[in-house]
């Protein structure tokens, strides 16, 4: 069954851009799992609205100390990030590649379709799979935007405070 060319196109870019939708809310899960509210935020508070703090892991870290001579190792406490811990997976959509073969052909739309559309240029028809005198191999490719930098930096600012509290 033959479909418009701008249909199938349609098509493809509403795909590619759900699936954008749905990569940038697994960004945000991704991120709310290493925060908490702050303080005094009301209950029911959806990430990244409001205040939030990063969740931390208190860990014991070696020290070496000396006292009257002696040298000695003592665990310091040191406050860790969780964010810096896990790995963080980047999702993104690279490309988006379809290649297919299309009998491309203008459509011969009826008088009462015409109607008012006078001035319009006949639309392409697609017939997907099929050979024939106007068969054409078609191959889209969609790229994808880079990610905001904002998404490492905040790893490294907290990096930085991790790296602020270990013995030197």
């Amino acid at each position: 069954m033959p479909i418009q060319l701008g249909g199938l196109l349609g098509g493809i870019k509403r795909a590619v851009i759900d699936a954008h939708r749905s990569v940038a809310r697994q960004h945000i899960e991704e991120l709310a799992q290493f925060f908490v509210p702050a303080q005094g935020q009301p209950p029911g508070l959806q990430f990244p609205d409001g205040e939030w703090e990063s969740r931390n892991v208190i860990m014991n870290v070696p020290k070496e100390v000396s006292r009257n001579g002696k040298v000695s190792l003592e665990n310091h406490q040191v406050h860790v990030p969780l964010i810096t811990l896990l790995p963080l997976k980047s999702h993104v959509i690279d490309r988006v590649e379809v290649l297919t073969t299309l009998d491309l052909s203008l459509s011969s739309l009826s008088d009462e379709a015409l109607k008012g559309n006078e001035d319009l240029p006949p639309d392409i028809l697609v017939d997907l799979g099929r050979k024939g005198p106007h068969t054409a191999e078609i191959k889209i490719v969609v790229h994808a935007v880079d990610l905001p930098a904002g998404y490492a930096r905040l790893v490294g600012a907290y990096e930085k405070l991790l790296n602020a509290q270990l013995p030197g």
